[in-house]
């Protein structure tokens, strides 16, 4: 399939800095649950837990770094009968991000990083939740007629106003057939009823819009969610490797094996400006690259869980009492983060709400 018009949209439209250089890319992903479903007993995964596929990028040939690897290996001190290296022998039994920055383990993967110029991180995440039902307002009527930023502000109160009372849209969820909704009407009332519940005075300029947008459609047809399969929210996640692909069109990816994905992405070969972007999946235990996406991916996975268990105030309290060599590894960290950000602004991906964002602006900008 040609992606020429998508790779231009975020080049262009969107102003991704850096992808069209070449990059060697590798990936692991992490959060992996194939699919994510709701029914009577709730969803089959943990909603707070985004699917992450990311690693390591590279600007030389990955030939010119194989004696900084095999040197960073040899630091990591493994077992001699151990096949690789994955994320839980630097994790340590970490519980999370906070005590994770204090495993050596870390600390010297994290030092390798911040001391190699041609080496970076980069990475995709997805809020499972939030993607679920961000189409009932794209099915909305007026919900872009201020633009894309409004939108997404709109998706954003509508998201926080479903995390305030979980149990009870999900249970309407099921009641409804979502994403294949039978009754949208009721799907609507019962949205409105909420949001009265929390802005009876319409003190959020968003959610007041939203509210008045959502009237004016009780009547309406929801074509996003209809056709579906019933209780299935993600079907899988081939988009996020698709729009991965397809965003570095001149760069050579690879990804570690995941068999599902390969089958549909055989089916649809990515073109972009008439060219095959080039792109495998390989066994980890043959590459030391894939092995140090696995662990870049689980300190991401970390690092975001806890962006999303804490608030605001709260995450800047913690980052306010660490320890010294916690700072130390969390200021490396954003650092690797910023340095990776600067080379290309297509190593930082998200399908997540814009408080989340929020939240990792102010960590990539907090001043220790």
């Amino acid at each position: 399939m040609d992606y020429t018009e998508s790779y231009k949209y975020v080049k262009n439209s969107l102003k991704v800095t850096g992808i069209n250089k070449k990059f060697y890319l590798y990936y692991d992903e992490t959060n992996n649950f194939r699919s994510f479903k709701v029914d009577d007993k709730g969803f089959n995964a943990d909603e707070h837990a985004y699917f992450i596929l990311g690693g390591i990028a590279i600007k030389t040939d990955p030939h010119d770094i194989v004696e900084s690897v095999d040197s960073l290996f040899s630091k990591f001190d493994m077992q001699a009968n151990a096949q690789e290296i994955k994320f839980k022998h630097i994790n340590k039994g970490s519980k999370n991000f906070i005590e994770l920055m204090d495993k050596n383990r870390v600390k010297v993967f994290l030092n390798w990083l911040y001391e190699n110029d041609n080496v970076f991180i980069h990475y995709n995440y997805f809020d499972n939740f939030y993607f679920s039902v961000v189409d009932i307002v794209d099915s909305l009527p007026n919900s872009m007629l201020l633009g894309l930023e409004f939108n997404r502000e709109l998706k954003d109160r509508l998201y926080q106003i479903m995390k305030t009372d979980k149990e009870y849209f999900t249970n309407l969820f099921v009641l409804l057939g979502y994403p294949n909704v039978n009754n949208p009407k009721l799907l609507i009332n019962k949205i409105i009823e909420k949001i009265n519940e929390i802005n009876l005075y319409g003190d959020d300029f968003y959610v007041e819009y939203l509210r008045q947008i959502l009237k004016s459609a009780i009547n309406s047809k929801f074509p996003l969610l209809e056709n579906n399969v019933e209780g299935e929210l993600i079907d899988n996640y081939s988009s996020l490797y698709t729009q991965s692909i397809y965003s570095f069109p001149n760069s050579h990816h690879t990804f570690d094996h995941e068999y599902n994905i390969e089958s549909l992405l055989a089916n649809n070969p990515i073109y972009v400006n008439e060219k095959l972007v080039d792109y495998i999946f390989d066994d980890s235990k043959r590459s030391r690259l894939l092995q140090l996406s696995d662990l870049t991916v689980g300190i991401l996975r970390y690092w975001m869980s806890f962006l999303e268990k804490h608030s605001a105030s709260e995450i800047s309290n913690i980052l306010n009492s660490l320890s010294s060599n916690q700072e130390t590894n969390i200021r490396k960290l954003q650092q690797i983060m910023n340095n990776s950000l600067s080379v290309s602004g297509g190593f930082k991906v998200g399908s997540g709400s814009n408080d989340f964002e929020k939240k990792v602006y102010n960590f990539l900008t907090y001043k220790f």
